[in-house]
């Protein structure tokens, strides 16, 4: 047998494989973990929706605790899917692990709308810059999650924009952690920097997202 015919023995296995889940796609599995992205992209428009003062922290607290939930039931129906899914684009563990990261997104905008109902701030506008770096950064975030059933080739380099999008998320932090250092350290000051290190987070928990997307299709040679 020469190389070429070894090749081709090699990769039969897994052409099949790919072939296999692509015939037999799971549509309860990719509605759970994209109704998880959805949930998460909700919690971080409704926290935009906060800061530009079309509803009260009050409101805002009420409702991502909805979405929260909604978001939980579709973690829920992923984790039941998956154990009785024996074909999938990514390997389970890599699927389970990507459901629990975004589930630490969005819990992670829950803690932010609600400290800032807790410590009352005024200035909300302030912001902005982080939480629309955040929408796009879980925008880019689901397009990835999307390509994983549609075009797994294409996981990398979605998966490549979303990290770059999440950084904007750092920066944004960083410029407004700067402002707060030049200025007077007071108990208002200390509440902001609180509230801007949740939203840093929530850029960081979406590249540890972005990066189990990326392995897991890298994984699978795609």
């Amino acid at each position: 047998m020469n190389i070429d015919e070894e090749m081709t023995t090699v990769k039969a296995p897994w052409r099949r494989l790919k072939s296999s889940w692509r015939s037999r796609r799971s549509p309860e599995l990719s509605k759970a973990l994209t109704g998880q992205v959805h949930a998460a992209r909700d919690g971080a428009v409704l926290a935009r929706d906060m800061v530009e003062k079309k509803i009260t922290p009050a409101q805002a607290r009420e409702r991502i605790a909805e979405i929260e939930h909604g978001g939980d039931e579709m973690r829920g129906q992923l984790v039941d899917r998956l154990s009785k899914t024996l074909v999938a684009p990514l390997d389970r563990e890599d699927l389970f692990r990507l459901s629990r990261s975004v589930d630490d997104v969005l819990d992670t905008i829950r803690d932010f709308v609600r400290e800032a109902d807790l410590y009352q701030i005024e200035k909300r506008k302030t912001y902005r810059p982080l939480v629309d770096a955040v929408v796009v950064a879980i925008e880019s975030l689901e397009e990835a999650v999307a390509a994983v059933w549609s075009k797994p080739q294409r996981v990398p380099l979605k998966a490549l924009d979303a990290k770059k999008a999440a950084r904007s998320v750092n920066r944004a932090y960083q410029d407004e952690f700067a402002k707060i250092v030049d200025g007077e350290m007071s108990p208002q000051a200390l509440k902001h920097r609180e509230l801007i290190k949740r939203l840093d987070w929530v850029g960081i928990r979406i590249n540890e997202a972005a990066d189990v997307l990326t392995d897991g299709a890298l994984k699978r040679g795609y």
